[in-house]
């Protein structure tokens, strides 16, 4: 038994040795023979069209069309249930959610929209036939949608990506359409920069080969940045009502401008500071509508789909001002920001809040909060803020004891919350900023002590260790519900010394011209209105008002109408000490145009003034200023400069307030907690409680009063006859009054 057992090991062994020295010898003779083909052929040659990924183009195949009407016919639209989108994500699904998203109302559409946009966990290939199936109309809509994924959108064309993927100087394409649309519209600006960065091209011959002539100081992507600074400087001036009229915008489109901004963005992926040069210049182009082409098929539909999610504000702004320009919903003109809401919502906003700010302000500087500073004295002047930066969140290392019973875990936070409200009964939360002295101010009790106490410390303390760079953006959202929010940007400046464009040093009275035509193209004015300014644009709101209120057109008299309160943040209405220095300090200083006009006492802001106030009581608009106390440190040598002083921030009509701040921070609140938040938040609970009274008083609870009233007066004849015939014509009247008051009094509560 053994020797037969022996036997068979040994074939076995035999045999597979034989096996392996086989495929061993054959193995062998592969590598050695690929090693010696490849001595003499260059094996890189097969790797020029091998694609590692699939490629997709866009096409608008009919095909598509029909099979999305296959599949809808198939099954009838009343079976599509919530229950099965969110059980379900077929292919069928999919392809009825895009034929709504195309062909369905305007209830259906965002419906659909929602629901494809809720889709998760979806593998690639699904979202690769989603994206090749979307029409332009659809992915601006379905970019707008909030939380979608991002690989429903194509990347840009292969040749985009193969360009990006090279080493050619784009500023060279770029100076190439700076050049072109100055010869169409000649500005000393574009003239200036290009004599500063690049050789004169007009003398010089630009050859096929030739390299571009830029600075050595500067690198590319710098210089990149500059030229799109300067093609949006030259489009924001030229921009024309419609682009049949405006050549600059169709001459860029011809030389190809999508495809470069396409292609820059991916040369420096996730660059905020490219992003958003590259946005200022899609900002104005997606103003025209007949663009959105050129949009989704250089993929830049998808690019704004992702810098909409952006924590940045800048690239989370100016992507949905995009989006909403491209969709045809709202018409934001270059200079307005939206803020918020970024995406779509279902219900419509009822109160709209817009931000002006100051000289050397801006959309995203003068409304964000207060820095974290340590309030300390500085030298002799004891101000708001010093530079000593400390850290107001402490490392909390201690974990929450968590429970696998939820309600025992609900339970434990209701005695915990409960016990805190118990410790604070007694004491009182004050607010941050509590004025110095106040005028004209409401009679109230608790005005500037927390009624939620418990909610005041936690906010409290989330503020300051969740810094927000928009606190209206932010926080208004919070605590109140269907806003919008707009920003105004304009460019100032305070001396002549700065470079600056000779067409934008306008006056109070141009700047509020250009605010009001880019509103009443927003369509603001057909909601309630609340402003808040800072400095200089204080001054831009009450001539936007005064001017609107003298004129005949719907758009400006809705402007008037609808606006419900205006809040001053150290507004100069009387004119600043900045404008009324001595000649010598004038001279070197040399004060710009928009410094000279806020001279102490100009006879120009006082008869605004007076103007303001007067139409300000006739269509009630409810007035609040604050005034600054201390000096604010500028330049690096700390110079204190008291920009407006309290009987200037004072507009003598409605609450006035004086706060322990300089003119930087008077309108930064350090938390929810500071009196320059609540302030605008109680004006805002106010408004948007009379916007729904408003709105329920004149639909339905209108009817069903004269409906009740109709049917009474029926009744109430009956019984008069009644009564005639019993009581006799010396109580009828008494008992008509009778009966008519007590009715009345039964509507009214």
């Amino acid at each position: 038994m053994f020797q037969d057992r022996l036997k068979i090991m040994l074939n076995f062994f035999k045999r597979a040795s034989i096996v392996s020295g086989g495929v061993f010898i054959i193995y062998y003779h592969i590598k050695e023979t690929n090693k010696r083909i490849g001595n003499i052929v260059n094996t890189n040659v097969l790797d020029v069209e091998k694609k590692f990924t699939a490629e997709y183009i866009y096409i608008d195949d009919p095909s598509y069309e029909a099979a999305m009407k296959t599949q809808r016919d198939k099954k009838s639209f009343n079976a599509l249930g919530f229950s099965r989108i969110w059980k379900s994500l077929k292919h069928s699904l999919a392809w009825r959610l895009l034929w709504l998203c195309r062909h369905g109302n305007k209830e259906q559409r965002n419906i659909a929209l929602d629901q494809l946009a809720a889709f998760k966990n979806n593998k690639i290939w699904d979202c690769l036939k989603i994206a090749q199936a979307l029409d332009k109309n659809t992915a601006v809509l379905l970019a707008r949608t909030f939380a979608c994924d991002l690989r429903y959108f194509l990347p840009p064309p292969i040749h985009i990506r193969k360009a990006a993927n090279t080493s050619e100087l784009l500023s060279y394409k770029l100076r190439d359409m700076i050049s072109h649309v100055q010869a169409l519209n000649p500005h000393s600006c574009i003239q200036y920069f290009l004599s500063k960065y690049f050789i004169n091209i007009q003398d010089q011959v630009i050859e096929v080969d030739s390299v571009p002539a830029k600075p050595d100081n500067i690198n590319e992507k710098q210089l990149c940045i500059l030229c799109l600074d300067a093609l949006h400087h030259h489009l924001f001036l030229f921009n024309d009502s419609t682009f049949d009229e405006n050549s600059s915008v169709a001459a860029l489109k011809e030389l190809g401008i999508f495809a470069k901004l396409a292609e820059l963005m991916l040369r420096y992926r996730n660059d905020s500071e490219i992003d958003f040069a590259v946005l200022k210049v899609l900002t104005v182009l997606s103003v025209y509508p007949s663009l959105l082409k050129d949009f989704f098929e250089n993929g830049l539909i998808g690019e704004l789909a992702r810098l909409i999610k952006s924590c940045d504000i800048r690239l989370a702004s100016s992507s949905a001002v995009c989006l909403a320009n491209l969709s045809g919903e709202y018409h934001y003109k270059p200079g307005l920001y939206l803020l918020h809401p970024l995406y779509r919502t279902k219900s419509n906003h009822t109160c709209d809040i817009l931000l002006v700010h100051g000289l050397r302000g801006g959309v995203f500087v003068t409304w964000r909060q207060r820095d974290k500073k340590c309030a300390e004295p500085v030298g002799i002047i004891e101000v708001t803020v010093s530079d000593v930066e400390c850290d107001p969140c402490e490392k909390n290392n201690n974990v929450t004891k968590t429970y696998f019973d939820p309600e025992l875990q609900q339970v434990l936070e209701d005695l915990k919350e409960l016990d805190d409200e118990a410790l604070l009964t007694n004491l009182e939360v004050v607010l941050h900023d509590i004025p110095i002295s106040a005028k004209r101010e409401p009679n109230s009790t608790n005005q500037y002590t927390a009624n939620k106490k418990r909610l005041a410390l936690i906010q409290e303390e989330e503020d300051k260790c969740n810094y927000t760079h928009c606190w209206p953006k932010d926080w208004l959202p919070q605590d109140c519900d269907s806003l919008r929010i707009l920003g105004f940007n304009y460019w100032s400046k305070l001396s002549e010394w700065l470079e600056g464009c000779p067409l934008k040093n306008a006056d109070i009275g141009s700047r509020a011209e250009e605010l009001g035509s880019v509103l009443i193209n927003a369509e603001v004015g057909k909601k309630s209105i609340v402003w808040l300014a800072h400095s200089m644009g204080g001054l831009i709101v009450k001539k936007l008002l005064v001017d609107a209120a003298q004129k005949n057109e719907p758009g400006f008299e809705n402007l008037c109408q609808k606006t419900k309160a205006v809040l001053f943040y150290s507004t100069p209405h009387k004119g600043s000490a900045l404008a009324t220095m001595p000649r010598a300090a004038a001279a070197i200083l040399w004060p710009s145009q928009d410094v000279k006009q806020l001279q102490e006492n100009s006879p120009v802001l006082l008869n605004m003034h007076n103007e303001f106030i007067k139409f300000a009581d006739l269509f009630h608009w409810e007035t609040i200023s604050f005034a600054e106390t201390q000096p604010t440190l500028v330049t690096a040598f700390k110079v204190p400069v008291h920009f407006v002083e309290s009987f200037s921030a004072d507009l003598g009509r409605g609450e006035f307030y004086e706060l322990p701040l300089d003119h930087l921070s008077i309108c930064k609140p350090a938390t929810r907690q500071s009196i320059l938040y609540t302030t605008v938040l109680d004006v805002l609970l106010r408004v948007s409680s009379c916007e729904v009274q408003l709105k329920y008083t004149d639909s339905h609870i209108l009817r069903l009063l004269y409906a009740f009233w109709s049917l009474v007066k029926s009744k109430f004849g009956l019984l008069k006859t009644n009564l005639e015939d019993k009581q006799g014509n010396g109580n009828q009247h008494w008992i008509e009054k009778t009966l008519l008051h007590a009715f009345t009094d039964d509507v009214i509560t």
